[in-house]
Parts: structure tokens; C-alpha cells; sequence
């Protein structure tokens, strides 16, 4: 089918088209209206006893620390792996999230490998206001170093010789995620793109359809008006 046919079908169908664009329209404003999103990505790093974070030595790749933040993770998800991703540093609202939690161990792997490297917690949280995502992301860090030192203690380490918990304070910041005004308009763009298709798909579709059920056009015979008298040579 050429584009003309195509265009010559839309026009015949020219309710489809416009329905199409009306519904597009009202998704992209809907969309549009809907706002940006508060997010933050805060670290919780686990090294050796009398440590710091910035110690050339703290354990923070120490297998068997690595392993300790893995488990109070696992506590914090109630066993259930997190959410994987084609990269690690993939945002958490990028995913379409609005509001939500993500509680992982840092994975420098991707969505079929994983590789924990760094003993880093990362708890991701996304939100409409930023007070939502400031109360949790003090529960969670609160409920993080609790779970830790549970552990240590249900095994009467002393406190000395426990691992540590430190939280990253450049991590807490809480941004404001919002499109920009390029974004904005490929998603418009996006949006009557998709229109088009679909109402150019339904005209045919539709023109095909009613063309097939069409009835056929009836023949019509003319007749003579002179007559053949009997007897009289042709």
C-alpha cells in the first residue's frame, strides 16, 4: 500500500485520525501535568572495627564485610532479592517509579551479573514530596544500623571489635527530578508519532473492512426498442 492510499484511507476515516490525536493529547497533558519526583540514592558503608571511611584499609572490600552488609540487606527485604537493572547506576525513577524503596548492595555487574565489590548499602527512595522521602530515608537508615548491630550483638561481640556502619553524608542530599523543556517536547513528539501510526493503521484497517463487506455495483442491460416483426428477414 503507498503512503497516497494510506492518506486517501485516513481522510475516508477521518473520525479515526482524531480520535487518536484527542487521546494522545490528553495523555501528553496528563503526563505533563503530573509533575517531577524527589529522589535520593544514600549510602550506608560497613567497614572493619576502628575504622573509617576514609581509611586506606577499612574493609569496605573485605570479603566477609561485604557479605555481613549483604545479610542485613537480605533482613531488610524479607529475603527477597531487589529489583535488577541493565546497569548499576540506572536511576530508581527511571523505571517509572513514583513512590517506592529500593534497598540493595552496591552490584558493579548488570541485570544477569552480579558483583558485589564494595561492602556499600544503597538505599534508593523515590517520592512525590520531599518530606516523604526524608522520613523514610531516615527509617531506613535507622532500621539499617539497628539490624547491624542486632547482629553483632545476638553473637556478644564486643563493641569494639564490631563493624561499623557509616553513613555517607553526601549522599543524603534529596533532589528534585523534573523533565526539561527538550524532553518535554520528544515526548510530544513521541506522542503525536504514535498517534499517527495507530490512526493511520485503524483507517486502513477499518477502509479495508467496510470495502470488503461493500455490496458489488448491479449491471445494468439495455434492450432494444425496435422490434422484431415475425417474418420479416433479419
Amino acid at each position: 500500500m503507498t503512503f497516497r492510499e494510506i492518506l486517501y484511507a485516513m481522510l475516508r476515516r477521518w473520525y479515526i485520525p482524531i480520535v487518536a490525536l484527542a487521546c494522545a493529547a490528553l495523555a501528553t497533558a496528563a503526563l505533563a501535568s503530573d509533575g517531577g519526583t524527589y529522589s535520593t540514592k544514600t549510602v550506608v558503608t560497613f567497614v572493619r572495627p576502628a575504622t573509617t571511611g576514609l581509611s586506606p584499609s577499612n574493609g569496605n572490600t573485605d570479603p566477609s564485610v561485604i557479605a555481613f552488609a549483604g545479610a542485613v540487606v537480605q533482613e531488610i527485604n524479607n529475603g527477597r532479592p531487589p529489583a535488577r537493572y541493565s546497569t548499576s547506576d540506572a536511576p530508581f525513577y527511571g523505571a517509572g517509579v513514583r513512590e517506592g524503596v529500593l534497598v540493595e548492595l552496591a552490584n558493579s555487574g548488570s541485570q544477569w551479573v552480579s558483583t558485589f565489590s564494595r561492602s556499600d548499602v544503597e538505599l534508593r527512595i523515590v517520592g512525590r514530596s520531599a518530606e516523604w522521602v526524608q522520613s523514610q530515608q531516615q527509617d531506613l537508615v535507622e532500621r539499617v544500623l539497628a539490624i547491624a548491630d542486632a547482629k553483632q550483638a545476638v553473637l556478644a561481640i564486643p563493641s569494639e571489635d564490631r563493624i561499623s556502619a557509616i553513613v555517607d553524608p553526601l549522599t543524603m542530599r534529596i533532589e528534585y527530578v523534573s523533565p526539561s523543556r527538550r524532553g518535554q517536547a520528544a515526548a510530544a513528539a513521541a506522542m503525536l508519532t504514535v498517534a499517527l501510526i495507530v490512526s493511520a493503521w485503524g483507517s486502513v484497517m477499518l477502509d479495508r473492512r467496510l470495502s470488503r463487506h461493500r455490496p458489488a455495483p448491479r449491471t445494468r442491460v439495455k434492450f432494444s426498442s425496435g422490434r422484431i416483426l415475425e417474418g420479416t428477414p433479419s
